[in-house]
Order: C-alpha cells, then structure tokens, then sequence
C-alpha cells in the first residue's frame, strides 16, 4: 500500500492544477443604478444586471445597502396586490441573465438613512443561495443609464 501513495498524490496534484488560460466561469453583477427617491421618500428603488454564465440556477435570498435599514426583494412583474409584496427570492437561471426593472425584479430599500441625491454611490450586497454574496456599487440616477 505504501507504493501507492506517491500514485495517488500525484494524480491528486494533476487535478487541482488549472489549466493555463482557463478562467472559472462565474456568478457576477453587471450595470447597477438605483432611482432617485423624491424629496422626502424613505425608500428607493434598486436595480441591478446579474449575469450567470454558470450551468446551475442561482436565487438571491437576500440583499442590504449602506444607505438603507432593510431591503426587501420585490418583483414589480407580478399582477395586483403581489406586486407591493416583497418575495422570496430572485432566480437567475442557468446561462442567462437577469435585468432588475421597476416592471419586474428589483430591491426595494427601505428606511433610508439619508437622502439621496443624483450621483450618490450606494453599496448593495447580494446573497444568494449557492454563488456567494454578490457586492455591487450602484449610482443614484433620476433616470434608467
């Protein structure tokens, strides 16, 4: 048994050694933006790309910004009452993308922490349930980028 020891770490060294060239394909965040509040709102909308080049779906569980108390999922494309209702999760499927909209799935910051003006940088973290925590720096715009 001791002669196949040596075997076996070498075979071991042979598959953890990247190939050159080759870069892991990842769960990533694109172009962000969060919509400028009217004077006095408590809460803002946020909005962010995420690109899953991965052969698994992913859902983000949950998100938090510095600006903001809490941040609930919403998903502005749900008819009636469900679309003011915060949701569980927000799937990204496999090989595709997702757009974040104020028609579909976006984050909704609530209690704020101060105002927001336009240029503003807020930082979202987004966590997901199998691809880590997403970290994203978005702008404060009065309107879509």
């Amino acid at each position: 048994m001791n002669r196949l020891a040596p075997a076996i770490v070498t075979v071991a060294a042979c598959l953890t050694v990247p190939v050159a060239g080759a870069q892991a394909k990842r769960v990533a965040p694109a172009e962000s933006w969060v919509k400028l509040p009217a004077p006095g709102d408590t809460q803002a909308m946020a909005f962010v790309a995420i690109e899953n080049p991965t052969m698994y779906g992913i859902y983000v569980t949950s998100a938090t910004a510095d600006v903001a108390g809490k941040v609930e999922l919403r998903d502005g494309g749900q008819g009636g009452e469900a679309r003011l209702k915060p949701v569980e999760f927000i799937g990204v499927p496999a090989y595709e993308r997702v757009d974040m909209g104020p028609d579909g799935p976006h984050l909704l910051l609530l209690d704020l922490k101060r105002p927001l003006k336009e240029g503003d940088k807020v930082a979202l973290a987004l966590v997901t349930d199998n691809a880590g925590t997403l970290e994203v720096v978005a702008t404060v715009l009065a309107r879509r980028p």
